[in-house]
C-alpha cells in the first residue's frame, strides 16, 4: 500500500508539472524583467531576515 501511495504522488506532481508548463512558459516570455535595483532589495531583505534568524538564535 506504501509504493501505491508514493506512485500516486508522483503521478499527482507529474500531472501538475505537465498542466502548469505552457502557463510559466507564457510567465517567463512575457512576465515583468527584473533591474539591479530589484535585485539589491531582495538580496537586503534576505541578510535581514538572516540576521534576525541570527539574532535569535544568539538569544536562546
Amino acid at each position: 500500500m506504501e509504493m501505491i501511495g508514493q506512485l500516486a504522488i508522483a503521478g499527482l506532481m507529474l500531472f501538475f508539472v505537465f498542466r502548469l508548463w505552457p502557463t510559466a512558459k507564457e510567465w517567463m516570455a512575457n512576465g515583468p524583467k527584473g533591474n539591479s535595483n530589484d535585485w539589491i532589495t531582495a538580496a537586503a531583505l534576505l541578510g535581514g531576515v538572516m540576521l534576525f534568524v541570527w539574532v535569535l538564535l544568539k538569544i536562546v
